[in-house]
C-alpha cells in the first residue's frame, strides 16, 4: 500500500482539506498520514502524528514510518516555527526514499528571471528589479508614475506597497485587511527611515504599477488553479475572479477580496476584445508550467495570478506553488471531488513511474 503524508507547519492546519483527501484513499489502495516536522525523531526518524482510519473514519494519533510520498503544504512566515521547520523539509526532499508530490517555487525573483527569459512569456511579465537601496528606489520612481513594491518571498498580499511621486513628496499606500493607509513624506530621508524600518532587511522587488481594466469600479485579478492528475499532465481545475475593495491596493481574499466567476467578467470586455483576452490566457496557462519546469524541481499544483490592463493585454501577476483552493470552492463545486483525488492519484501515477524507473 502507498503511504501518503500530508505535511503542515501546524498541527491543524488544512485538516479540513486532508480529510476530504482521506475519504477518498481507499479508492487509490493509499494509507493517510498527517504530521509537522517537529514530529519527526531526530534519532529514530520515527513519526508521532496522525493516520486516518477509514472504518472509525476518523483521524487517530499514531506512530509511523517516513511515508514514501509528502504533500507539503507548509507555509514559511517570519515567524520561529518557520525557521525551524524550513531545514527539516530541506532535509526531507534531499532524501531518495521520499518523493515529494511537488517541491515548490523558490522566491519571485528567481521566478520572474526564468520567465524573462522565455520567448514567449517575457512579454506578459512586468519589468522586476531588486531592490538594492532606498536611492536606487527613489531613482525608479522617478521613470515610473507609480511602482508596486513586494517581498521577494511574500505571500498572501502580505507586505505590498505602492509607491507614487506627488512632486517633492513620496506617498506610500498599503493595505491591512481591508484598510488601506497611506502616509506622505516630505523629504527623502523621512522615506528613508520608513522603507528601512518596514523592509527590515527583507529582499524586496520593485515593478511599475499597472493601471487594471476595472471590474464593477474594483480592482481584480483572475486566479486559475492547475492541478496534475492520473497521467501526469498539468489540468485547470478552477478559474475565477478575486475582486477587491474599491481603492484596495491587492486582490487577496485573506485582504477583504471576494471571488466571483470568470464568466462574469467577459460580458464587461467589449466584444472586439473579448475572444483574444480568452486566448491569451490560454495560450499563457498551457506555456507557464513546462517553463518552469524546465528550469526547477517538478511541481504538483500551481496558482496563476493574472490581470487584465486598461488597454486589454494580459500581465502575469504571480506564481504560487501552494495556491489557496477557493476559486473551486465558490466557483465550481463541481469540481471539489477532482481536486481532492488528484492528489491521490497523482501521487499512484508517481509511485507507478518509480517502480518503471527501477524495473
Amino acid at each position: 500500500m502507498i503511504s501518503l503524508g500530508f505535511l503542515t507547519i501546524h498541527p491543524q492546519q488544512e485538516v479540513e482539506y486532508v480529510t476530504e483527501i482521506a475519504k477518498h484513499a481507499s479508492e487509490f489502495s493509499i494509507e493517510i498520514y498527517r504530521f509537522t516536522p517537529f514530529n519527526i525523531h531526530p534519532n529514530t526518524e520515527n513519526i508521532e502524528g496522525f493516520r486516518y482510519d477509514l472504518q472509525q473514519k476518523k483521524w487517530i494519533e499514531d506512530s509511523f514510518l517516513l511515508p514514501s510520498f509528502i504533500y507539503d503544504r507548509c507555509f514559511y512566515r517570519k515567524d520561529s516555527l518557520s525557521k525551524k521547520a524550513r531545514p527539516i523539509v530541506n532535509w526531507l526532499k534531499q532524501r531518495e526514499d521520499v518523493t515529494f508530490l511537488g517541491h515548490g517555487l523558490p522566491n519571485k525573483l528567481d521566478v520572474y528571471e526564468v520567465i524573462k527569459k522565455d520567448s514567449y512569456l517575457s512579454s506578459y511579465i512586468p519589468p522586476t528589479t531588486p531592490i538594492e537601496s532606498v536611492e536606487q528606489l527613489v531613482q525608479l520612481l522617478r521613470t515610473n508614475d507609480s511602482l508596486m513594491i513586494k517581498p521577494a518571498n511574500g505571500s498572501q498580499g502580505k507586505g505590498i506597497v505602492k509607491l507614487r511621486q506627488r512632486g517633492r513628496e513620496i506617498e506610500a499606500s498599503y493595505q491591512q485587511n481591508d484598510i488601506v493607509n497611506t502616509i506622505l513624506f516630505s523629504s527623502f530621508q523621512e522615506f528613508k527611515n520608513w522603507f528601512t524600518k518596514t523592509t527590515r532587511d527583507v529582499l524586496y522587488i520593485a515593478q511599475p504599477h499597472i493601471s487594471f481594466f476595472p471590474y464593477e469600479r474594483t480592482p481584480f485579478d483572475i486566479r486559475l488553479l492547475l492541478q496534475k492528475g492520473n497521467d501526469g499532465a498539468w489540468k485547470e481545475i478552477g478559474r475565477g475572479i478575486r475582486q477587491g475593495e474599491r481603492d484596495s491596493i491587492v486582490t487577496n481574499v485573506s485582504s477583504g477580496a471576494s471571488i466571483v466567476p470568470f464568466e462574469n467578467l467577459l460580458p464587461r470586455i467589449p466584444r472586439v476584445h473579448r475572444q483574444y483576452v480568452r486566448d491569451e490566457i490560454n495560450t499563457i496557462c498551457k506555456t507557464i508550467p513546462s517553463v518552469l519546469e524546465n528550469h526547477f524541481p517538478s511541481l504538483f499544483e500551481l496558482g496563476i495570478d493574472l490581470c487584465i490592463s486598461r488597454d486589454f493585454s494580459i500581465w502575469i501577476l504571480d506564481l504560487n506553488s501552494k495556491p489557496g483552493r477557493k476559486i473551486v470552492m465558490e466557483t465550481a463545486p463541481e469540481q471539489k471531488e477532482v481536486m481532492y483525488k488528484n492528489v491521490l492519484s497523482y501521487c499512484v501515477y508517481l509511485a507507478n513511474t518509480l517502480s518503471y524507473r527501477k524495473e
